[in-house]
């Protein structure tokens, strides 16, 4: 028999997790550098970090058979979304769950601008490693999803859809 410090913590883990998708953290400003790039600002650790949004159109077939399962390989406007702070990927800086979650509610707020300008078929967002070296996004990958479903619940006619170690938000048909 499991004991009960086994069972607590995957229940705890999926309440922390559907909270934080529930959070409501007002988002940073944040200006357009181009139509397919974005910008804002963020105090990590006392320092003044940039962060870079971009939106990345995936029109190469082999680079939508990376990213897309078989049935939305077809699609035309498919966008691979990533962000950098101060030029990098990976969260080498160890940041408070309050400003991960600032930064999380900016980008998810300028995810749903792009979505509203443009109309994307779908968009593919994967969580990168949180240090250098490691290959574990799995707690990141949950945080994004969960937070992002959320929040995209607001822009009607998009879903989410799981592949890899990433999710699609995905134009639904009519």
């Amino acid at each position: 028999m499991a004991s009960y410090k086994t069972l607590l913590l995957p229940l705890l883990h999926e309440i922390l997790v559907r909270e934080i998708g529930e959070a409501n953290i007002k988002p940073l400003e944040w200006r357009e550098i181009s139509p397919e790039k974005y910008s804002f600002s963020v105090i990590i650790n006392g320092e003044d970090e940039e962060v870079i949004v971009d939106f990345e159109h995936i029109t190469d077939e082999a680079q939508k058979q990376y990213y897309l399962p078989q049935k939305y390989r077809s699609l035309k406007s498919v966008y691979n979304i990533a962000y950098m702070v101060s030029g990098t990927e990976i969260q080498s800086a160890k940041t408070t769950l309050k400003v991960l979650l600032t930064v999380m509610s900016t980008v998810v707020d300028i995810v749903k601008n792009f979505v509203q300008v443009n109309s994307p078929e779908a968009l593919y967002v994967t969580a990168s490693a949180k240090e250098l070296g490691s290959d574990d996004k799995s707690q990141k990958a949950n945080l994004y999803k969960a937070f992002i479903e959320k929040q995209l619940s607001s822009v009607p006619g998009y879903g989410v859809d799981t592949y890899r170690d990433g999710f699609i938000i995905v134009k639904q048909s009519k």
